[in-house]
């Protein structure tokens, strides 16, 4: 039996995007194509396979559901997916998880890298797409080891394109940076997938302990951008590496 491979199931706030604030249900799943060597991941144990593959639970969809619904108890209507990255899982079983919350009235939103083309069900998903910039040395996206590395870069940077012009205005596409440079290129991107007719939200937020809020709110406001910016809230309530929060 295929099964859902999946780090960590708990209570919080949302930290960041649309939702921040919003008790929710975090369901984290286990694996990650992209390392982020830029900067220290701040979830490595949802990402290193050493680490993962010994913690992670495996789960039937029936048997998550119920873990779900036991986690959220009451109070909390609200699922986030995130890992790792969440739809390197069985896409099968997504499916079946996602319509299932869907039936019990869940709300859901994911948080995605952006690198797999999003399977047509999960439009009804409201999405937050990570979109890797140079600082965090990831942005080319090496998604399928069969191929030629420049095969593979040309493959996933149409993959990333396709899925962020089919993005709608309840999702969003986010940057994280580093620095000037990386913020440089988040507005060429951003100049790129506006002639495009992309539709979705824009955020941008710095690189824990790389650049200051107050610095990168000065680039947004100089540029006279119609961007949001994300700030982690949850850092900020908790230590930034602390699990489960």
């Amino acid at each position: 039996m295929v099964q859902l491979r999946v780090s960590e199931i708990y209570n919080s706030v949302q930290g960041e995007g649309v939702n921040t604030g919003l008790p929710t249900t975090f369901l984290r799943f286990a694996g990650c194509n992209m390392r982020c060597p830029g900067w220290p991941c701040d979830t490595p144990h949802a990402v290193e396979p050493s680490i993962w593959s010994a913690e992670a639970e495996k789960f039937e969809v029936k048997d998550l559901i119920a873990r779900i619904e036991e986690t959220t108890g009451t109070g909390i209507r609200n699922i986030c997916w995130t890992g790792g990255e969440p739809f390197l899982q069985p896409a099968v079983q997504l499916q079946q998880l996602y319509w299932a919350l869907f039936e019990r009235r869940y709300s859901q939103e994911v948080f995605t890298n952006g690198s797999k083309i999003f399977p047509s069900w999960s439009w009804e998903m409201p999405k937050m797409m990570d979109w890797k910039l140079k600082g965090s040395g990831e942005s080319n996206f090496h998604v399928n080891y069969f191929r030629s590395e420049e095969q593979d870069r040309e493959l996933s940077i149409e993959c990333r394109e396709q899925n962020a012009l089919e993005l709608d205005r309840r999702d969003g596409i986010k940057f994280v940076v580093t620095n000037l440079d990386d913020f440089d290129e988040a507005v060429e991107t951003w100049k790129y997938l506006f002639m495009k007719n992309c539709d979705a939200q824009f955020w941008v937020g710095a690189a824990w302990n790389r650049v200051k809020e107050a610095e990168l709110v000065q680039w947004l406001l100089d540029a006279g951008l119609p961007w949001k910016l994300n700030v982690q809230v949850h850092k900020y309530i908790w230590p930034a590496n602390e699990r489960g929060v």
